[in-house]
């Protein structure tokens, strides 16, 4: 099944029988399902994509598909769109009563799927169809709604019972894995609902309605809140986007005392939310999924190593492919010829013009992760590392998990720090014939015989410096502390490689930019943690921007410092007989307290969405809170603490659920684990673990959630143009929160990098994991 409205139907508890069989011929009813109790949702498909998960042919476990390797089922002929918009080809039956017909019909549809053929047709097409009745629903009635035959639909009628305790409705948005006891004393939930061309769906007759807390188990309803004065859609929202099209009712609840196990949220006169877990680890799966999902960027690991299994081939130079190789060039980002290699230089395969004199090559160049579906492992991820680390230097040391279910697990190292160290292992291990640091490693040739290294730079060895630092930091918080000197070393030698070289050259990373003099900083804050070295503290100070008091951090360049800064707070706090300078430390807590209120905290107390990340681009997934994990770790005020607390889970919650899609914006189930299994995740997008022999997709994995074209006219590069118009209606009125496709070929849409989309929230779900965990009474 390949459909939005679909999943969440199948998923959570079923809200209606379906009555009678029509022609199999016809499209597809899936559901009738109550949107509240005077609005009705039926979903129909005219087609759907079946993909294949043999894991054979010469594409298996690659990622990527050949034709033939997916097919459209289509049900014919399909949905009649100009009669299934007349109130008369609908008729409702209250048992018992007479047949009325709705008051108004309103329609969506949306792309659902494609073949590897796209653009050629056909393409899967879901339409939800929504019937505001004459007169509300009586609770616990059951309706049967009968559909004319001109519709096309392959069923005449269906059942739906108005039960607002179990049957759930899409109007109400919550974070769907759970809540944790005292972590907040409010959880936040959100009550809207867009209605296709009828638009947003008026709450405001429903402000101060009762909002319950119903064990799912036994059935206990506990009074949880009311629902609250609604916000006000914005187009203002986080990077200007109109996340919901609609106002927002917060339906905010509180927990009962010693809550524990699995919970529905109730709306009077609307329905409920699907079951959650009300726990003292709520996050722990969505944190261990996460780290799954880096597991499944990896490349290098064997095939056999989990299920599903990870990418092949491994690329490691010698074993596998055989015969493969990695060649060193005189090509990087400062070279002459860079910005004229066709499109990103990195996916230029064949680097074969600039192989460095003998072709000599690098049989240590192997690991590090994947860039997205693609196989090249840039500078830009370098970011992946000092996100991983941050949470152990936030909280000394958690979180301690070390049993998510990888090949690492048990290792006696947070499977968390597995995954940062294997990002900074990579990256120690691309060295050029005279010691320096590579920029990265290109796609490599088709037939995978050989990739090519880039030149090293000195900017690379100050990268390398503030990888191994910060891990080095970590393990010390950890208490690994044979592995914090193993990899302390291997940043001083990076360090006196850069010398000082490249301080002022700046590139992109994930989601921020950094230069050599910002990645200075970082490895000298985290040195001085180490050693106790005055001389780093003295390069710290000297490098840090926040010490400038012309330069506060109510710059948006300021973010570029945060991990510095983080490792230099925090190791005035845990590093035993730490001597920071404290009027240094008492500058930065300021500056660091500013940046949290005014680009994180401001947003979450005024936007519809209450998101807390910053903004970047078109990318409305990116989950960037580093500085107010930072600003949350440091604060002694507990009102203001209880603030950041606030906004991180705001946050959290907007990518678990609480979103307009009602979906986890990560890929899963995991298959090994069963982590999200009944959650209704995000399937098909532009990812790896196709034709791998497991069904599905690789989990853990965000999408972009881009609509906006990138440019070069083609269809690849312009979802809305694409996909937008061959939905229903003109994209423009949809909530730019549902601007995702779930087909499996649109890069600009819904493919993603574990720099900008992964690390970010591994960062954030870790920290919270950390941070609210409470034992099991």
């Amino acid at each position: 099944m390949n459909t939005l409205f679909q999943r969440f139907f199948v998923l959570s508890i079923a809200a209606t029988s379906l009555a009678s069989m029509g022609s199999a011929w016809a499209a597809k009813l899936v559901d009738v399902r109550v949107v509240d109790e005077q609005h009705l949702a039926v979903t129909w498909l005219d087609s759907e994509v079946d993909y294949d998960d043999s894991g054979t042919g010469a594409n298996a476990f690659r990622g990527h598909m050949s034709r033939g390797d997916d097919r459209i089922v289509e049900y014919l002929p399909k949905l009649d769109t100009q009669a299934v918009m007349r109130p008369t080809s609908f008729s409702i039956v209250r048992e018992g009563g007479r047949a009325t017909s709705p008051a108004a019909v309103w329609r969506r549809a949306k792309v659902i799927g494609t073949t590897h053929a796209w653009p050629e047709p056909p393409h899967a097409l879901e339409h939800v169809v929504f019937l505001k009745l004459a007169e509300p629903m009586v609770e616990d009635a059951t309706y049967t709604v009968r559909f004319n035959d001109r519709i096309g639909s392959d069923r005449s009628d269906a059942e739906v019972t108005f039960n607002p305790d179990s049957g759930v409705s899409e109007a109400i948005h919550v974070n769907l894995y759970g809540q944790t006891p005292g972590s907040t004393s409010e959880h936040l939930a959100d009550l809207y609902m867009w209605l296709g061309d009828g638009g947003a769906r008026d709450y405001s007759a429903f402000e101060g309605n009762q909002v319950w807390l119903i064990d799912a188990e036994s059935g206990e309803r506990h009074p949880a809140g009311t629902v609250g004065s609604p916000r006000p859609r914005s187009n203002r929202d986080l990077g200007r986007f109109d996340f919901t099209a609609s106002d927002v009712w917060p339906i905010d609840f509180t927990l009962p005392p010693n809550a524990e196990g699995p919970y529905r949220l109730v709306v009077e006169g609307v329905g409920s939310s699907p079951v959650f877990a009300v726990s003292h680890d709520s996050l722990r799966d969505p944190f261990a999924l996460s780290v799954i999902g880096f597991y499944y960027m990896r490349i290098g690991e064997p095939k056999d190593a989990r299920v599903p299994a990870p990418r092949q081939p491994r690329l490691i130079p010698g074993e596998d492919p055989p015969g493969f190789q990695v060649i060193r060039t005189t090509l990087n980002p400062k070279h002459p010829d860079w910005e004229s290699l066709r499109n990103d230089p990195w996916d230029h395969k064949d680097w074969s013009a600039y192989v460095e004199p003998g072709e000599p090559t690098n049989p240590n160049a192997y690991g590090g992760y994947a860039d997205a579906l693609d196989w090249d492992r840039r500078h830009r991820h370098i970011q992946i590392v000092w996100d991983l680390c941050l949470p152990f230097l936030l909280t000394d040391g958690q979180p301690a998990d070390d049993d998510l279910g990888l090949p690492d697990s048990g290792n006696g190292i947070p499977d968390l720090l597995d995954a940062a160290r294997y990002g900074a292992d990579f990256w120690l291990r691309l060295r050029d014939g005279d010691g320096n640091y590579s920029m990265g490693i290109n796609n490599p040739l088709r037939d995978k015989s050989r990739a090519y290294q880039a030149k090293a730079e000195p900017w690379m060895a100050w990268a390398n410096a503030a990888n191994a630092a910060i891990l080095a930091d970590a393990f010390r918080a950890t208490g690994h502390s044979d592995l914090s000197n193993d990899y302390r070393d291997e940043a001083i030698e990076a360090w006196e490689i850069a010398g000082d070289r490249d301080l002022d050259h700046s590139r992109q990373l994930g989601t921020t930019q950094a230069s050599g003099r910002d990645m200075k900083a970082l490895a000298a804050a985290c040195l001085f943690n180490l050693t106790g070295d005055r001389a780093y503290e003295e390069a710290f100070i000297d490098s840090c921007m926040v010490t400038n008091p012309g330069n506060r951090a109510g710059s948006s360049d300021w973010y570029r410092q945060n991990w510095a800064v983080a490792a230099y707070l925090m190791g005035s706090r845990t590093v035993p007989g730490a001597k920071h300078r404290r009027d240094i430390v008492r500058q930065l807590e300021s500056a660091v307290h500013d940046y949290a209120l005014a680009r994180h905290v401001r947003g979450f107390r005024s936007w519809p969405s209450r998101r807390s990340t910053s903004g970047h681009g078109h990318f409305q997934s990116v989950a960037a809170t580093q500085p107010l994990m930072t600003a949350h770790a440091i604060a002694e005020d507990s009102e203001l603490r209880d603030e950041y607390l606030a906004a991180l889970i705001g946050e959290a919650d907007w990518g678990l659920g609480r979103n307009p899609l009602n979906m986890v914006l990560m890929t899963g189930p995991d298959a090994q684990t069963g982590i999200g299994t009944g959650m209704r995740h995000v399937q098909d997008i532009y990812t790896s673990g196709r034709n791998d022999g497991t069904p599905g997709l690789h989990p853990g994995h965000t999408p972009f959630m881009n609509a906006n074209p990138w440019g070069g006219g083609n269809f690849m590069n312009d979802p809305r143009g694409w996909y937008g118009s061959r939905g229903y209606p003109a994209w423009q009125q949809w909530p730019y929160g549902e601007a995702l496709w779930q087909a499996r070929y649109c890069f600009a849409n819904n493919e993603f990098t574990p720099q900008k989309t992964m690390s970010g929230k591994s960062a954030l779900l870790g920290y919270l994991h950390a941070v609210t965990s409470t034992p099991n009474e």
